[in-house]
């Protein structure tokens, strides 16, 4: 055999005019050295293209680096003598059996989205419709890719219909391949490889790019350059392709479709339109409804955009529940018949319709009925080689354990099978709603927000994410939304709170910086939420009171918070450590806190010391105690908290024992011509407003009670104020004490009754003054009246006169002069007797203030407060 191979051909009489196929090789070295012998090749709307290339050379030892990455065209020589073009890049070469003249090589042909599968990635798009998405990485393909920029363009010319725009879209461990589909699908977009030029002048013509086509509408699909298929035997007397078979095919689907999903701005289970029933007719036995083949999905929630709709998201509601209830109806109703088709025609390519011709049942209908798409295509076709040379490469074939095509009809070197459907039923991709998306796990995200806030929530509480997996590279087309550390980063992510009332539940807003972790609702990627917060690294587990790290304090347990942008926080912490347990609610200003329990000092390691038992309310600056309803604050036991919590019997018995005490001596006083105690009843009064049986209080009021005692005590002042009775009741002493004066003042009066003992008043220092400013005063005892001077002497005066009466006598004193009278005798004793001429004695002056006119000026004022001057 020559060492080229195409001129060894061509001595055995398969000249290029009389070959079947041809290859043309991107990599002119190639088209030297390799001969196609066949191709068997599957070409279907939503998958792509591929296909089988049996090569021969005569050179064993072509690198299969060569083949890699070299696009490669395909022409078939067609019944009218045209080149039918199919055109690829090779993806995948495989050295077979040599026998010394001929070397084998299996080649596989696909198209440029097959290098889609070879990318896999993680990022994330805002605010952006599938077609937007597509068209960015189609671009960023053609941009890092030149073999990809030169092997396929993308067409939007077939997309007819406006698609909304999703405020987040993640791909999630994807290969590009199986992102964009997936989105298509979502959508029902179908994805069609077409060639740029199906048919070409001769087999040198320059290799195309192919076209990836979108197409949403079925009036885009394009006729076939021929227009018409015959149906007819095929024959090697046959000058022309026909269609041989025609197979029709029904399956049973579903048929109804109902779709239902969260709306979480209308807070309800969404549900469309209900129960979609199929328009196709499935059976004539049953009808569509009878046969309740329900395909009922519970989908994934509804997107929620922003809800000032500041992103320009598309409002998701009932629209987007129809268009996938139409979409999984269309599919039903596609798979429920389709054409299975034999022909010789190798011009036939997929994504494109013809009319069906000379079929006896087919023939039968008219106009769209007639015409058919061609949804998928199978076929092979191969160079009709000598017999001699076919029976060496069949051995080479076997040697290599390859699977050869034995066709049924040894004179058909071609043929292929075509899935067809009417070219008036809807195409769309298939979409199956839990396989056609990436499996979802949780994840991490730091939170992120606008800069200068460490808190940037919405009016739901929703925040903003960075997903770790994001790359500046891939997020450089929309100004680097998604790895940007800011809130451009994702749409806004639903937080899992422990309790979400209407206005009421628990809050704990993450904040920007911190490790979130993601799940996604439904395991749809593109529909994240945070379900808790991790603490790593230097991000350190909670430390209260600032102190410790775990393990050390593991015996604590609660919550902490951060003052927004400094350093304060407030606690809830519980200590659970053996003979120190106690719970503590503190905000870090002015130390303010609540301890309960044993309390201990701030644990820095396992153990502190102790401080005390029970309970501490304490701050460093002010502090308040308001009860609207009354107020207890009492030291009588109340053993683990049996009783109710304002239970004051025994200080309502202590009130009700001294009230009877009080009114006991308050009558004493009376009968003994003395003041009785006006509050007696007043104390009654406030008894009672302890109930018994519920215990709470009628009135407002505060009670301090104690069986063992209560102190004041003060560096500086006590003030005590009443509107009405200030009351003091002592079943022993009522002792007071000061260092410097006792002063004591009544607007009314001062009444002092001593029932059994006196009233005893002494002066240690000075004199004792009694005046009486107003009126009279009265000096009286039962007994004995001692006035004594011990070291001075006794003064009585008065402005008028001085009486002293005593067993019938009296002495007159006055400004007449001295007048005693008696019954009795008078008897003088003096040492001396002095009668002298009369003289008078001017009485001292003593100005008392006019206390009653004060008083009455005070009373008509309705003033408190007598002014004495």
């Amino acid at each position: 055999m020559l060492n080229n191979i195409f001129k060894a051909l061509d001595q055995l009489g398969l000249t290029a005019q009389k070959r079947a196929i041809h290859i043309q090789f991107a990599n002119p070295s190639l088209n030297q050295q390799v001969f196609l012998q066949k191709i068997q090749g599957q070409h279907a709307i939503n998958q792509g293209m591929t296909a089988e290339l049996i090569c021969l050379s005569t050179n064993a030892h072509i690198p299969l680096k060569q083949f890699i990455g070299c696009q490669a065209a395909i022409d078939q020589v067609t019944d009218t003598g045209t080149l039918f073009r199919t055109t690829g890049i090779i993806t995948e070469a495989v050295q077979g059996q040599s026998d010394g003249s001929l070397t084998l090589y299996k080649l596989k042909l696909q198209d440029a989205t097959a290098l889609w599968h070879k990318r896999r990635n993680s990022r994330v798009f805002m605010n952006k419709n599938v077609l937007d998405i597509v068209q960015t990485l189609f671009k960023e393909w053609q941009q890092r890719s030149p073999l990809f920029a030169s092997s396929l363009t993308l067409d939007l010319g077939g997309i007819k219909q406006d698609y909304d725009i999703r405020p987040f879209v993640m791909q999630a461990n994807e290969s590009d391949y199986d992102f964009i589909t997936r989105l298509l699908r979502s959508e029902g977009i179908n994805w069609l490889i077409d060639e740029t030029q199906l048919n070409v002048a001769n087999s040198n013509s320059p290799i195309q790019a192919q076209k990836l086509r979108l197409i949403d509408d079925n009036s885009q699909y394009q006729a076939l350059n021929r227009r018409t298929i015959r149906y007819h035997r095929s024959s090697a007397t046959e000058q022309y392709d026909s269609m041989t078979s025609l197979i029709a095919e029904r399956a049973l689907q579903p048929t109804a479709v109902h779709i239902q999903r969260w709306q979480a701005d209308a807070l309800e289970q969404e549900d469309g339109a209900g129960s979609v029933q199929s328009k196709h007719q499935h059976s004539q036995q049953h009808d569509n409804a009878s046969l309740g083949l329900e395909d009922a999905w519970h989908f994934t929630p509804a997107w929620m955009q922003d809800l000032n709709g500041e992103d320009g998201a598309t409002a998701s509601g009932n629209t987007q529940i129809e268009k996938l209830n139409q979409h999984l109806s269309h599919y039903h109703d596609a798979q429920a018949k389709q054409f299975i088709a034999s022909t010789t025609v190798r011009d036939t390519q997929v994504g494109y319709w013809f009319k069906l011709n000379e079929h006896p049942e087919i023939d039968q209908h008219s106009g769209a009925d007639q015409e058919f798409l061609i949804t998928a295509k199978s076929y092979y076709n191969q160079n009709n080689l000598p017999k001699d040379l076919q029976q060496q490469v069949h051995q080479l074939i076997t040697q290599s354990q390859w699977q050869d095509h034995q066709n049924t009809n040894p004179e058909e070197r071609q043929a292929n099978q075509l899935t067809l459907q009417r070219r008036n039923i809807k195409t769309v991709p298939e979409y199956h709603p839990l396989q056609h998306r990436p499996a979802a796990h949780p994840q991490r995200a730091r939170v992120v927000g606008p800069e200068g806030e460490e808190i940037h929530v919405d009016e739901w509480g929703r925040i903003k994410v960075r997903f770790l997996f994001t790359r500046n590279d891939d997020h450089s087309h929309d100004g680097g939304a998604g790895s940007n550390n800011n809130d451009t980063d994702s749409a806004w992510v639903d937080v899992l709170t422990p309790w979400a009332g209407e206005g009421y539940g628990a809050r704990f807003l993450p904040r920007i910086g911190e490790i979130v972790v993601i799940d996604f609702f439904d395991g749809n990627i593109d529909r994240p939420f945070v379900t808790g917060r991790l603490h790593e690294a230097q991000r350190s587990p909670t430390k209260f009171d600032d102190q410790g790290k775990l393990p050390d304090t593991k015996k604590l347990a609660g919550i902490k918070s951060k003052e927004y942008q400094g350093s304060g926080y407030n606690q809830l912490r519980f200590d659970d450590t053996t003979g120190q347990i106690s719970a503590q609610l503190q905000s870090s200003h002015a130390a303010s806190q609540l301890n309960l329990g044993k309390l201990s000092h701030p644990k820095a390691q396992a153990e502190s010391e102790d401080r005390g038992e029970g309970f501490e309310l304490r701050t460093d600056q002010w502090g308040a105690i308001r009860a609207g309803e009354g107020l207890l604050i009492s030291t009588h036991a109340q053993d683990q908290a049996q009783g109710e919590h304002l239970e004051a019997q025994t200080a309502k018995q202590q009130l009700e024992g001294n009230q009877n005490n009080a009114k006991a001596l308050s009558e004493v006083a009376k009968n003994q011509q003395t003041d009785e105690l006006e509050s007696v009843e007043q104390l009654q009064a406030f008894a009672e407003q302890i109930q018994e049986k519920i215990a709470r209080f009628e009135q407002a009021m505060l009670l301090l009670s104690s069986p063992n005692g209560i102190g004041l005590s003060t560096s500086e002042d006590i003030h005590l104020s009443a509107d009405g009775q200030l009351n003091q009741f002592a079943g022993d002493s009522i002792n007071l004490t000061t260092q410097k004066n006792l002063i004591a003042q009544a607007s009314q009066k001062i009444s002092l009754f001593a029932a059994q003992n006196g009233i005893k008043q002494v002066a240690g220092k000075g004199k004792v003054e009694i005046q009486a400013q107003g009126g009279g005063a009265d000096l009286i005892a039962r007994n004995a009246l001692q006035v004594t001077s011990t070291e001075g002497r006794i003064e009585i005066t008065a402005k008028k006169k001085i009486v002293i009466l005593a067993g019938g006598s009296q002495l007159e004193i006055n400004g007449g002069g001295v007048f005693p009278t008696t019954g009795g005798k008078f008897e003088v004793k003096a040492g001396q007797h002095l009668l002298k001429s009369g003289a008078s004695v001017s009485v001292p002056a003593i100005d008392l203030p006019d206390c009653s006119a004060k008083q009455a000026d005070a009373a008509k004022s309705g003033s408190a407060k007598v002014i004495l001057d």
